[in-house]
């Protein structure tokens, strides 16, 4: 990238950003910014690569490296070919537009000799560079989906009204993370740096995997459940101290947290409706209209309210992908055998007027009922 491509204001966002400056939508939208350009990432990364990775003393040799530097400088300001390729550095400072060419060409020399020397300080196992990365906070909205690459190469999907922090260091022991909320996790797994999250009071650890965790805040009903759910590899589960307490889950396995501690492993399952979300999909398998009307709460935004305490009692089994919030609330609608009216980003559900609404077993008690 030509190091004029971006303005100053854009190479000073950058470097907000990256001292974590500004409000959470700031950063949001500083992100999606520089994701929106590949120049604009290509610099971000560079950047936070080469301000935010600490190195101890490599025992560089200055003398000599400025030796070799200094004598190329006059070939080098009078435009002779040094016979190797010229990398084009995407970091800059304001001085350089003021400086002699033969200053940013000294400047450019000594970043690209002192990169040279440090990445094999970063490679300490011969594997990917991981960077060390001060504490990040990670967003979404109402409706919202937000891929996140961090340092190490892993991947996280977040899903809607979700939060993740990084942990201060991460990457330099321990890559540990905060989730507040639902996402999708595909891990770098790394044995020296074990990949944790933290979530309800429960640490997750990866074990060389793909995985789902999802924990929001408690909800109306002052419910709060940590569920885990395993796509591939295995992760670790830990509540407390005890080593009694650890959980290891593996493929089609899906674990459920609640607030009491109770650890319920389910094993041989489809885990598809608890990844969807990183697709765009909102899947509902018997479920109960009460945690249906959080979801609508979360993925448009709405406030929800059912005038009959019975309806919360029925259950949904539907999926949705692109539909409008009108089209979701008149499928459900068929569905339950319910009325709603809407005003604005306000939903009512009531019963038909009319028509008595019983409670409405799940569907494995209707089976044993003969049903």
């Amino acid at each position: 990238m030509p190091l004029d491509h971006l303005s100053d204001d854009d190479y000073d966002r950058l470097a907000r950003y990256i001292a974590g400056e500004g409000k959470t939508v700031e950063r949001a939208e500083t992100e999606r910014w520089a994701a929106a350009d590949a120049e604009r990432c290509a610099a971000l990364l560079a950047i936070q690569l080469a301000w935010r990775t600490p190195s101890a003393d490599p025992g560089w040799n200055l003398d000599a490296a400025w030796t070799k530097v200094s004598a190329e400088l006059p070939r080098i300001a009078l435009g002779d070919d040094l016979g190797a390729p010229i990398l084009s550095i995407a970091i800059r400072r304001r001085w350089w537009h003021d400086t002699a060419r033969v200053m940013q060409v000294a400047a450019t020399a000594i970043v690209i000799i002192g990169g040279a020397l440090l990445l094999p300080q970063l490679r300490p196992d011969g594997g990917s560079v991981v960077a060390t990365v001060a504490a990040s906070t990670y967003s979404t909205r109402s409706g919202e989906r937000r891929t996140v690459r961090l340092p190490d190469g892993s991947t996280v999907i977040l899903g809607v009204s979700s939060t993740l922090r990084t942990r201060e260091g991460y990457g330099s022991g321990a890559r540990e993370v905060e989730l507040d909320g639902e996402a999708l996790f595909t891990v770098e797994h790394d044995a020296g740096r074990p990949f944790r999250v933290f979530a309800g009071g429960t640490m997750i650890e990866d074990l060389g995997t793909a995985f789902a965790i999802r924990r929001y805040p408690a909800d109306a009903r002052g419910a709060a459940t940590l569920r885990v759910a395993v796509s591939a590899g295995s992760v670790a589960i830990h509540r407390g101290t005890s080593a009694d307490t650890t959980i290891v889950l593996k493929p089609r396995e899906v674990a459920t947290v609640r607030d009491a501690n109770v650890v319920t492993v389910r094993r041989d399952v489809d885990v598809a409706p608890f990844t969807a979300f990183a697709s765009g999909r909102l899947i509902f398998v018997d479920t109960p209209f009460a945690d249906v009307a959080e979801e609508l709460r979360r993925w448009y935004g709405v406030e929800v309210r059912v005038t009959d305490d019975a309806l919360l009692d029925r259950h949904l089994t539907s999926e949705f992908q692109g539909e409008s919030l009108d089209e979701v609330l008149r499928i459900i609608g068929l569905a339950l055998d319910l009325r709603f009216t809407r005003s604005g980003n306000r939903v009512d559900f009531m019963a038909k007027v009319g028509v008595t609404v019983a409670p409405q077993l799940p569907s494995e008690q209707l089976a044993e009922a003969g049903a």
